[in-house]
């Protein structure tokens, strides 16, 4: 057994049972997004060197088991990023974008199943790129205060978030697209991306990505940052600083967050992020960015992460 097996094995029987540490899944799963289902938990992800849109799921949200999607993209096969699953009556609507082959913009799609894991069948586009430079990416589902769904999505270039109306039944946006923010701080290098909404105590939070997100290519600005309204809509008033950023030489990054509750009422974040390996050069990690835990916790209205964490933690209902 060679030295890194015997020191990885000692580590193991050294941690304790209820606890994890970063990353909890140590293979290239960009852009995650998490929902309990059953019992379980089940998180997608951007497609990994040309295999499609990624599944597992979980039972603790630390031990995760790879599955099958069973969903092909009728329109795209190229740039299959960051799906997104919001359940309602039973059914699973699956929001992500995708690179048309004839226009090379992002659109937004939009398909079905019945099960979190499909098969699910293509049902529409909910928003096409045309009218922008590069085209839309990003897509959540989220309701205002009176339960109107809307679609809330990063426009490209220019970068901004923006929401749209949804149509009752989810399968067709109404009217014009509403700016809830833009990369307004010099920070966020010109981007914001990657929106998830929670609504707390009367209060709307929008946490987001903001800087590239490429490790260090183009600097170490990525990361999670936040947002808050009294209402959906807005107006918005951005935290002061990010929640999550890169820690030189051991996490870069970190990024593309979504937030859950467990079981037991505590709240969680995931998110990917770059270990140190060959950075600063992108590209060359051969692990990609990796899935990453961390508890959110609230001091009244703001909320606040120690992270990203690299050592041992206690687990979800530890």
């Amino acid at each position: 057994m060679s030295v890194l097996l015997t020191l990885a094995a000692a580590l193991a029987l050294a941690q304790p049972s209820n606890s994890y540490t970063n990353p909890v899944y140590t293979h290239d799963f960009p852009d995650p997004y998490v929902i309990r289902h059953d019992g379980r938990f089940f998180a997608y992800a951007t497609q990994t060197r040309d295999t499609g849109f990624q599944v597992m799921d979980s039972p603790d949200l630390v031990h995760w088991t790879p599955r099958a999607l069973d969903f092909n993209v009728p329109w795209s096969r190229q740039h299959l990023w960051a799906p997104e699953v919001y359940v309602r009556d039973g059914t699973f609507y699956l929001t992500y974008s995708a690179l048309d082959p004839e226009s090379k913009k992002h659109h937004i799609g939009i398909a079905t199943a019945t099960h979190p894991t499909g098969p699910f069948t293509h049902r529409a586009l909910l928003v096409r790129g045309d009218d922008n430079r590069t085209g839309v990416i990003d897509a959540t589902i989220a309701l205002d205060d009176h339960d109107i769904p809307f679609l809330v999505y990063s426009e490209e270039n220019p970068r901004r978030i923006v929401a749209r109306r949804l149509r009752d039944d989810l399968l067709a946006t109404q009217g014009d697209p509403i700016e809830l923010i833009r990369p307004d701080r010099d920070d966020e290098a010109g981007v914001v991306e990657a929106p998830t909404i929670v609504r707390r105590d009367g209060m709307v939070h929008l946490f987001y990505s903001g800087g590239p997100f490429q490790g260090t290519k183009q600097g170490d600005s990525y990361s999670v940052r936040h947002a808050v309204a009294p209402t959906l809509l807005g107006p918005y008033t951005k935290s002061d600083t990010p929640l999550l950023s890169t820690r030189p030489g051991q996490v870069y990054g970190p990024g593309h967050q979504c937030v859950i509750q467990s079981e037991d009422g505590t709240w969680w974040m995931l998110y990917h992020a770059w270990d140190a390996q060959n950075q600063p050069r992108y590209g060359s990690n051969p692990l990609g960015r990796t899935l990453r835990l961390d508890p959110l916790t609230w001091i009244g209205a703001t909320p606040k992460i120690n992270g990203p964490t690299l050592t041992p933690q206690p687990a979800p209902g530890g």
